[in-house]
């Protein structure tokens, strides 16, 4: 899909860094929220932060690593969830590094949960971010380096992954929200393919064939979240079912209780527990 060959990282190195759970006992903090750290090796070290969790965590667990704010040279943002926003003006007080996102950022966006609407739009003033941030708006499949890309819009191609909960506003009326500006990250490395989400809007299973699409390699890696949180549990069975084809599965954060359980009681050496403090290498 990509001009040429897409390229080959020799390793990635993930950090959590925001996420609802801290899996571990230790110093670091949870919150509702993905954050992750990408330090890539490959033709050179690229440093890629993947959303900035709700604020509150993301100072901390930086430290907790031992993370330096200069390895970061990109930021992408998933999508325009406050819960994956929240900590960009901290992080852009550390950091001049360009921020990757999709021209739908600024749009406001609710959530209906629980019998309840909820606000979830990027928590700070259009100005403001624009003010403080080096933005640069994708749409299309975006490829940083060799090896390494932001997806773009992922195109919907499941029947049985729908997004009923999300809306925005248009003309004063609320109407349904596809949530385009969804994104993900893909990864190659001699393993495969590797797609680290922030909340897979999308789909996980649309994101990971659109990842297999763009890369041409088979996954190997799926983590983050999958967004499965709200879903009966025939989608989540049928999610896993597709799935399999995946050899390592770390859902987190959006990804609901249930699917875990049908990881496991489907194939355990599969299922892959991340949260908040968790490092790991693809």
């Amino acid at each position: 899909m990509f001009d040429g060959d897409f390229g080959e990282l020799k390793k990635a190195k993930v950090y959590i860094l925001s996420d609802n759970q801290v899996p571990r006992p230790g110093n670091f903090i949870a919150e509702y929220g993905f954050s992750a750290f990408i330090k890539t090796y490959g033709d050179e070290e690229i440093g890629i932060l993947l959303d900035t969790g709700s604020g509150f965590a993301i100072e901390h667990n930086w430290e907790q690593h031992g993370l330096d704010w200069g390895e970061i040279d990109y930021i992408v943002l998933s999508h325009r969830h406050f819960d994956h926003t929240g900590g960009l003006l901290k992080v852009l007080e550390k950091t001049n590094a360009p921020v990757l996102a999709h021209p739908n950022l600024f749009e406001p966006s609710f959530l209906w949960v629980r019998g309840n609407l909820i606000d979830g739009s990027l928590p700070f003033p259009e100005s403001i971010v624009r003010e403080k941030a080096r933005i640069y708006m994708i749409r299309d499949p975006f490829k940083i380096a060799n090896g390494i890309a932001v997806s773009g819009e992922i195109p919907r191609v499941t029947e049985f992954e729908k997004t009923p909960e999300t809306f925005r506003l248009e003309d004063g009326k609320f109407i349904h929200d596809e949530m385009n500006d969804d994104m993900a990250i893909y990864l190659k490395t001699k393993k495969g393919l590797a797609v680290i989400t922030g909340c897979a809007h999308s789909g996980v299973v649309n994101t990971v064939k659109r990842g297999v699409e763009l890369v041409g390699e088979e996954p190997y890696f799926v983590a983050g979240g999958f967004h499965l949180i709200f879903s009966p549990p025939e989608r989540v069975q049928k999610t896993v079912e597709e799935l399999m084809r995946v050899r390592v599965l770390a859902p987190t954060h959006c990804s609901g209780p249930l699917i875990a359980g049908e990881i496991i009681r489907r194939d355990p050496s599969k299922f892959m527990p991340i949260g908040a403090g968790i490092k790991f290498e693809v």
